[in-house]
Parts: structure tokens; sequence; C-alpha cells
């Protein structure tokens, strides 16, 4: 009896896994056409979960966008001088930017908050001294 309960249970579990895998699927492109991918469209099922970019080229993603269900971006990783490090972090509620994280000087910390309401700059947070918090503020 407690074989069959296992086993039971067992296939259950591999039943609904297999409509996840089924449904998950990377699409890749080649953009400049070199015969390389470059940008990689991960799918669950119709829906766009993640796309990534390799903006300039040379082999690395430069960067990320993670999508809502509703198919909006809820979040960017950037990396914008293109050193292999991402310093740019963005993220979204139902598509409207809400907060841009900055690391301006290539030390690994976010040293620039930039928050951001109906399209417009309310606030913008700076690390002048480097220990990962602001320490100057301007409001607009």
């Amino acid at each position: 009896m407690k074989k069959a309960s296992l086993l039971h249970c067992i296939i259950f579990i591999v039943a609904l896994c297999i409509p996840f895998f089924a449904l998950s699927e990377v699409i890749t492109t080649d953009t400049n056409s070199d015969g390389v991918p470059d940008a990689w469209t991960y799918m669950n099922g119709t829906f766009v979960e993640k796309q990534e970019i390799d903006m300039n080229y040379d082999g690395k993603v430069d960067s990320v966008y993670l999508y809502e269900t509703t198919g909006n971006v809820k979040e960017e990783i950037l990396d914008t001088d293109f050193d292999g490090k991402m310093d740019n972090w963005r993220y979204y509620e139902n598509g409207q930017l809400r907060l841009d994280r900055m690391d301006s000087n290539a030390d690994g910390k976010i040293d620039i908050w930039v928050h951001v309401l109906k399209g417009k700059i309310i606030l913008i947070e700076k690390d002048t001294t480097g220990d990962g918090k602001p320490d100057t503020s301007t409001e607009y």
C-alpha cells in the first residue's frame, strides 16, 4: 500500500512538472548577422520571462530585461560601460520606471539612486563617501 501511494505521488509530481518544462523555451537571435547569437529570449509558453542582450557583440551579456506576466518590463540590469560588470539596475511598476540605481564609479557599490514618479524625477540620492548609503539628496 505504501509503495503504491509513493508511486502515485511521484507520478503526480512528474505530471505537474512536464508542462512547465515543455513550455519553457529559449529563443536565440543573431541581430548583427555574424553567425553568433547575441540575444536570448526566455519564454514560458507564450509569455516572455526574460531577455538577455549582448549590445556591443563582445560575447558578454550587457542588458537583462525581466518581465511581468502582463508583458511590462519589471526590471532592467545593464552594463552601461561594457566592462563586463552590471552597473545599472532599473525597477518598474506597471511599466513605469520607479527607481534607477547606479554604480557610477565602478567600485561595485550603488552610489546614485534616482526615484521617479509618473515619468518625472522626484528625488536623486548620492553616496559621496563610498559607504553604500546615500548622504546627499535633491528633491524635485
